[in-house]
């Protein structure tokens, strides 16, 4: 396997309080894990704390997985792609090239170290300041880390910039909400859990996207059929959208 070193398009910490709390609260989480743990993604023991949870995600991404072509060469950008695994994953296919971005640096030189893929390259990168090399996307995903951009408008116009023609960006395993009635109170759950671990200042990174915004931007919900609502209903899978724009 051909190590593959991180590059930095960013200065490090680019933003020291943010990534000090949010990796922080991944080892309080327990969510830090071991390289063979991370080698195995997304399948873990039935006994890990996150069972649950990976199941989850293992099927939000076979989903995604299997709404691509996988005959023709893609370019793949997996933003907030943490460790790496699903950027790997994705990289299994030859045909295409994936570039995992983040600005956890801990965990992104962990998948750079374990992921030494010819066709996978890791960037520490701020995808909203920073000229990024490796564009235009044919597809732009982010898997459960939307939640750590503040202004959601801001992002969708950055990203489409940054699309082939045709490209489509995915939003996978990430909350979304009908009012704000409904976006306050998770403030607020986030806000008691944080503080219920000792991270309170971590609220502050936690954002609540409204569905009004998505639908303004054009986004779409995959995950809106009634096949779907019955098994998101019977937790065999993420109760979460699965929002293309």
């Amino acid at each position: 396997m051909e190590f593959k070193q991180v590059q930095y398009l960013s200065p490090v910490p680019k933003y020291p309080e943010k990534e000090a709390l949010y990796l922080e609260v991944r080892w309080r989480e327990d969510r830090v894990l071991e390289d063979e743990v991370v080698k195995s993604l997304p399948l873990v023991s039935k006994s890990s704390l996150y069972a649950k949870e990976w199941n989850w995600r293992k099927r939000s991404f076979q989903r995604f997985m299997a709404s691509l072509p996988k005959g023709s060469p893609l370019r793949i950008l997996d933003l907030g792609c943490g460790n790496g695994w699903m950027a790997n994953r994705l990289a299994e296919n030859p045909r295409w090239a994936v570039f995992a971005v983040d600005l956890n640096q801990e965990e992104l030189e962990q998948g750079a170290r374990l992921f030494g893929r010819s066709n996978l390259k890791f960037y520490y990168a701020d995808i909203l300041e920073d000229k990024f090399p490796e564009q235009p996307f044919d597809i732009i995903l982010l898997a459960a880390s939307v939640q750590y951009f503040p202004d959601l408008q801001r992002l969708i116009v950055c990203l489409r910039k940054q699309l082939a023609p045709n490209g489509q960006i995915h939003l996978l395993d990430s909350p979304c909400y009908g009012s704000r009635e409904e976006q306050m109170a998770a403030k607020q759950r986030t806000v008691n859990y944080y503080q219920t671990i000792g991270a309170p200042e971590m609220a502050a990174f936690y954002h609540h996207h409204l569905w009004a915004d998505v639908k303004a931007l054009g986004g779409i919900d995959l995950n809106n059929t009634l096949w779907t609502k019955v098994l998101q209903k019977f937790g065999w899978l993420s109760p979460f959208p699965w929002l293309k724009f």
